[in-house]
C-alpha cells in the first residue's frame, strides 16, 4: 500500500529521463554634494595588520555606515597594515584599498565601492536611448564567512515582485525604470531580513552580507506542540492560508543537463501560469508559454545524450500544498518520525523547523527532509526534501524512461526544494528546484560517470486582475521533453522580464558552447 502510494506521487511528478553601468571620475573625485561631511569625517583605527574586510567593518561601526562592494575586486581577504589617526574618511578608505582604479559613491546610508570599467553608455557622443526597465544586481553572502548564500529571496514584498538567487548567490532583478521603489529586501533563511538600496546595486554587482538571526526564546511564545500534530494542523489550515481565488504567476523556469561536468542541454523560458484555487489539484492548473530559448552542446564524441523529461510538469506536482506527498498526508503519516528543531525566520517571519524520516518500520522509498511552518498561523512557507539515501536504489525504475541496453544508470540523489510567499494575506508557490544525480556505465565497463539534471522555477510578480483559463490552443502540454519545443528567441522580450542568473559555473560552460545560447546573463 505504502509502495503504491510513493509509486502514485513518483508517477506525478513523471522524472523521465529519456537517453538517446555611467560614472567617469576617478576614485578621489567621485563623493556626492549631499554626503560630502560623511566622507570628510574624521576617523581612527588603532595601528594594526588586518585585512581590507576586517578594516572596512572598524570603519562602519566608528560612522555607521554600510560598505557596499564585490569581495572579488576589492580584494577584500587582502592583508594591509593601516595606521589610521584623525584623518578623513575618504584618506582612510584610500589608505586601506591602496588601488586607484577604485572608486566610491554614498548613497543613504552605504559608501559603494567599485572598479572603473568606463563608460558603456555614449557612442560617438550621442547618449544610448532612456532604458525601458531599471536592471539592479548583486551577490548575497553569510555575513560571517561571505560564502554565498544560495536561493536567497530578493524582492519587494508589497506589490510581489521578486526573484530568487542562483547557486553562486547572484541575482538579478528587473524593475520599471520609472519606478518610485527605492530600496528591496533580500532574505535567507534563518538569516535576518535586510533592506538595500537600489541606488548601490545598479553600477556593478556588490556583496549583500546577511547576519544570522538568533531568535530569544523571549522572542516568541514555545507553543508545546508535538512534531506530527504540527504538521497534522498545518495541511488542516491550507484552505484558510492558501489562496482560494484563481492567480496568475508571470513565472521563470529552466531546465539543464550535466554530463561528464559539461552542459549538454540547457534551457529557459517565461511562462503564465493560470493557479486553480488550492481547494483544486494541480492537475487543473495551466501554462501558457510566452517565450523560450535553448542551447545544445553534444558532440561526435559522446557517447551518451540525456533529456529531461516532464520538468515543467514536475513543477506543478511540487506544489506541495496542493498535491501532498506522503509527508504531509495524514494516511502515510504514520511511517514517518518527525522532530520539532530550531526556529527560524523566513521573509520576517518566525518558523518552526520540522524534520522528518522515514521510521525503520518502513522500508519502502520515502521521503526526509524539514518543513517550514509560520509560527502564528501554521501555513506551509516551505520544505526541503529527498528520496531517503538508504531506498534510493529501489526508485530507479521510477524515474528512468526505457534506459538505453548499453548502459547501466543508478540514482544518487533527488532533492527538492520548494518555497512559498504571501500575496494579499494568502500564500502562493513562489520557487520550485529538483536536483536529480544519477551515475553511469556501459554495461561491460568498470567505472561509473556522474551526471546531473536539474529544473527550477521561480515566480516573478503575482496577479489577480482578470484572472480566466487559458483558452485550449493557449495551453501548453506539460509532461513531454521540453527542450524538445519550439524555439522561439526575442532579445526585446527578455530584456522586460526577470529570470535567474546562471551559476558561475554555469555560465563558463555555456561560453564553449558552439551553439551560443544568445545572452543568458547580465555581465557580471
Amino acid at each position: 500500500m505504502i509502495k503504491a502510494k510513493h509509486s502514485a506521487l513518483i508517477s506525478k511528478l513523471l522524472f523521465a529521463i529519456a537517453l538517446s553601468l555611467l560614472l567617469h571620475a576617478p576614485f578621489s573625485n567621485v563623493i556626492g554634494q549631499d554626503h560630502h561631511n560623511i566622507l570628510q569625517k574624521k576617523v581612527t583605527l588603532k595601528p594594526q595588520r588586518t585585512t581590507i574586510f576586517e578594516a572596512l567593518n572598524q570603519l562602519s561601526d566608528s560612522i555607521g555606515y554600510f560598505f557596499a562592494y564585490d569581495s572579488k575586486a576589492v580584494q577584500s581577504d587582502r592583508m594591509v597594515r593601516i595606521s589610521i589617526k584623525d584623518i578623513p574618511l575618504k584618506s582612510a578608505l584610500e589608505q586601506i584599498l591602496n588601488d586607484t582604479t577604485l572608486r566610491i559613491r554614498v548613497a543613504d546610508r552605504h559608501i559603494l565601492i567599485y572598479p572603473s570599467h568606463g563608460s558603456q553608455n555614449t557612442q560617438q557622443g550621442s547618449l544610448k536611448p532612456a532604458p525601458k526597465k531599471l536592471i539592479i544586481k548583486g551577490r548575497v553572502v553569510d555575513g560571517s564567512s561571505m560564502k554565498p548564500l544560495s536561493f536567497a529571496t530578493v524582492g519587494i514584498p508589497d506589490i510581489g515582485l521578486g526573484n530568487i538567487a542562483n547557486l553562486d548567490g547572484v541575482f538579478i532583478l528587473t524593475l520599471p525604470a520609472d519606478t518610485s521603489i527605492t530600496t528591496v529586501t533580500i532574505s535567507h533563511i534563518g538569516y535576518k531580513s535586510k533592506r538595500v538600496p537600489i541606488s548601490i546595486l545598479q553600477e556593478t554587482i556588490v556583496d549583500i552580507p546577511l547576519v544570522v538571526n538568533y531568535i530569544s526564546i523571549q522572542e516568541v511564545i514555545i507553543r508545546n506542540i508535538e512534531p506530527s500534530h504540527l504538521v497534522k494542523n498545518a495541511v488542516g489550515r491550507i484552505p484558510d492560508n492558501f489562496s482560494q481565488e484563481p492567480l496568475y504567476l508571470t513565472s521563470f523556469y529552466r531546465e539543464g543537463v550535466i554530463i561528464n561536468k559539461k552542459y549538454q542541454n540547457y534551457s529557459e523560458a517565461i511562462f503564465q501560469i493560470y493557479k486553480a484555487p488550492y481547494s483544486k489539484g494541480y492537475e487543473t492548473d495551466q501554462i501558457k508559454l510566452l517565450k523560450s530559448r535553448k542551447t545544445q552542446n553534444i558532440e561526435q564524441t559522446d557517447t551518451l545524450s540525456i533529456k529531461l523529461k516532464a520538468g515543467v510538469h514536475s513543477t506543478l506536482a511540487l506544489d506541495i500544498a496542493k498535491n501532498l506527498p506522503t509527508f504531509l498526508d495524514n494516511e502515510s503519516g504514520n511511517n514517518y518520525n518527525y522532530f520539532k528543531s530550531d526556529i527560524v525566520t523566513i521573509d520576517n517571519k518566525n518558523a518552526y523547523q520540522v524534520y522528518f524520516t522515514q521510521n525503520s518500520r518502513t522500508s519502502d522509498p520515502l521521503f526526509t527532509g524539514v518543513i517550514y511552518i509560520d509560527m502564528e498561523n501554521l501555513a506551509i512557507l516551505g520544505a526541503d526534501f529527498e528520496v531517503t539515501p538508504m531506498h534510493i536504489a529501489k526508485v530507479a525504475d521510477e524515474y528512468l524512461q526505457k534506459s538505453n541496453w548499453q548502459f547501466r544508470i543508478k540514482p544518487v540523489r533527488i532533492k527538492y526544494s520548494i518555497r512559498y510567499k504571501e500575496f494579499n494575506h494568502k500564500y502562493y508557490i513562489s520557487h520550485v528546484r529538483g536536483d536529480l544525480e544519477f551515475k553511469y556505465r556501459k554495461r561491460k565497463g568498470f567505472f561509473y560517470n556522474p551526471f546531473q539534471l536539474f529544473f527550477e522555477l521561480m515566480v516573478s510578480q503575482p496577479s489577480t486582475e482578470n484572472v480566466e483559463r487559458f483558452k485550449p490552443k493557449e495551453t501548453a502540454t506539460t509532461n513531454n521533453v521540453f527542450f524538445d519545443t519550439s524555439y522561439e528567441y526575442d532579445e526585446a522580450f527578455w530584456s522586460g522580464f526577470n529570470y535567474i542568473s546562471p551559476e558561475q559555473s554555469v555560465f563558463d560552460a555555456l561560453n564553449q558552447i558552439n551553439a551560443k545560447i544568445e545572452e543568458i546573463t547580465q555581465e557580471k
